[in-house]
């Protein structure tokens, strides 16, 4: 609520919110969270979401690839190259994967996923301006082909689970992309 309301901000659901798993996932339910449907500057969107913003005029705007990242430790776990090349702590290596194979769940069992005969909804048809991920709350800019790279950070300390998995999240540090120039860097809370 302290954020001004000429500020946009987007929601996409993850595996941590009340709601279920599978991928794609709705937008966070309203029954378990009225309170943040009553925001107007605050858009709901599935997970995975592509959104455009800033479109103006002859502008076409920035095209923003959304995905919370649920399949990631599914990569770190059986990709080797991954794994070997810093696992977790290489957010940005995972993200090139995907894009490489333009699905963001490229592999069978990698996700929980609701099948669709007509449309598979992690396939990466457009490719995007910006790709933004969290799941494993490790706080990353980084850049693929003309494509930025973000990986959201967290609000809470490391976890007794995230220790047994090997994360190593970086609570309270906001990643921020100048649209005019695609610059990018992390803020520190």
């Amino acid at each position: 609520s302290m954020i001004p309301k000429h500020i946009k901000m987007v929601m996409c659901a993850g595996n941590h919110d009340a709601m279920r798993l599978t991928e794609p996932q709705l937008p966070i339910y309203r029954d378990f969270a009225e309170e943040l449907y009553a925001f107007p500057n605050l858009i709901h969107v599935h997970n995975p979401a592509l959104i455009n913003i800033h479109a103006k005029g002859s502008f076409p705007g920035f095209d923003v690839l959304l995905y919370h990242g649920y399949s990631f430790d599914y990569f770190v776990a059986n990709v080797d190259y991954i794994r070997n090349n810093g696992g977790y702590e290489r957010v940005d290596i995972i993200m090139k994967y995907l894009l490489q194979r333009r699905h963001l769940a490229p592999t069978h069992s990698s996700n929980s996923y609701i099948p669709d005969t007509k449309l598979d909804p992690l396939v990466i048809e457009t490719v995007p301006d910006i790709f933004v991920t969290g799941h494993i709350h490790k706080a990353m800019l980084a850049n693929y082909r003309g494509i930025t790279l973000i990986n959201a950070s967290c609000w809470q300390s490391i976890t007794d689970y995230q220790k047994r998995h090997g994360h190593k999240p970086d609570p309270g540090r906001v990643p921020v992309v100048n649209l005019q120039t695609r610059e990018a860097r992390i803020i520190r809370f």
